[in-house]
C-alpha cells in the first residue's frame, strides 16, 4: 500500500537536511510583482514562505502536516510576519477566497498518489485564483528524474544537527511503471559528539512523477492557459529530454468582455 509521505516523522529534522535555496529568488521575483496576499501551498516548514515574508509579501500558508506547521509557526515566533498558516489537504482546498498569485513549491503536487487526486488539487487551486490570477506550479520532470528511480541505496549527506550531533541520510527508491508511482525509503542515522549511533528513522516515500503531456491536459479543464514554462529557476527553456524541472506559469482565464 502507498502511503502519502507522513512529514511529522522528520518535521524536527527537516530543515537540517532540506537545505536547497535555488528556488528562492525566482519566488521573491514572481511575488514582487503582486501587492495582495499570497497563498502558497504545501508550504512545510516555511523554507520558501519565510524568505518572501522577509520581502515585505502578505501569505497564506496551507500544509497538511501539523508538525511541520509547528516548526514554521517556532521559527517565525516573536516576528510580526503578515502571515496566516492553516493546516488543509490541498485536494480539499477551502479558504472561502480568492488570490491573484497561488504557488506549489518544491515539486509538491506529485505527493498526491493518484492522478484523480491531482486533477482535484488543481481544480480547487483554480477555484481560489481571481480572473486573470497566476498560478505556478513547479514540478521535477520525469523524463531525467526517473533515471534515478533504480532501487539503488544513494547517500544524500552528513548533515549537523547541533553542536554534539551530526546526521546521515540515505535514499533508496524504485519506479513501478503498473502504478505510476516511486516508492522507496529514507534512512535517517543520528550520531553523538563521539560518533556513536544513538537513534534510527525511516521515513517511506512515495510520490506519483506528472509529465508535461498529463498536466496540459489537466489545465485545459481547468480554464487556465499556460503563459510560460521553464526548465530551472533562471527561467532557461524547457527541454524535455535534460531539464531537470517543468516550472509552470499559468493564468486564470478572466470573464469575457
Amino acid at each position: 500500500m502507498n502511503n502519502n509521505i507522513n512529514f511529522d516523522l522528520v518535521a524536527d529534522l527537516y530543515d537540517s537536511y532540506v537545505t536547497v535555496n535555488t528556488d528562492i529568488p525566482f519566488f521573491i521575483g514572481e511575488a514582487s510583482q503582486f501587492d495582495d496576499e499570497i497563498l502558497e501551498l504545501m508550504c512545510g516548514t516555511g523554507r520558501v514562505s519565510i524568505p518572501l515574508l522577509e520581502s515585505g509579501n502578505l501569505l497564506c500558508c496551507v500544509d497538511y502536516s501539523e508538525k511541520m506547521l509547528e516548526v514554521f509557526r517556532n521559527k517565525i515566533k516573536g516576528k510580526d510576519y503578515p502571515v496566516n498558516i492553516i493546516r488543509m489537504d490541498v485536494t480539499a482546498l477551502d479558504l472561502n477566497r480568492k488570490f491573484g498569485l497561488i504557488i506549489l513549491p518544491f515539486h509538491s503536487l506529485s505527493e498526491i498518489l493518484s492522478t484523480d487526486l491531482q486533477f482535484k488539487a488543481l481544480e480547487r487551486i483554480s477555484e481560489h485564483l481571481k480572473p486573470d490570477g497566476v498560478f505556478i506550479c513547479t514540478l521535477q520532470n520525469p523524463v531525467t528524474r526517473l533515471k534515478a528511480a533504480d532501487g539503488i541505496t544513494r547517500k544524500l549527506g552528513e548533515f549537523k544537527l547541533d553542536e554534539d550531533k551530526k546526521m546521515t541520510v540515505s535514499s533508496s527508491n524504485k519506479f513501478n511503471p503498473d502504478t505510476g508511482i516511486v516508492s522507496g525509503f529514507q534512512f535517517y542515522e543520528i550520531y553523538d559528539a563521539s560518533g556513536t549511533l544513538t537513534e534510527k528513522r525511516t521515513l517511506e516515500i512515495n510520490f506519483k512523477p506528472v509529465s508535461d503531456s498529463v498536466f496540459r491536459q489537466f489545465i485545459n479543464h481547468l480554464g487556465l492557459e499556460l503563459s510560460g514554462i521553464y526548465g530551472d529557476y533562471s527561467k532557461n527553456e524547457f527541454v524535455e529530454q535534460t531539464s531537470d524541472f517543468m516550472i509552470y506559469k499559468l493564468r486564470k482565464k478572466g470573464p469575457k468582455a
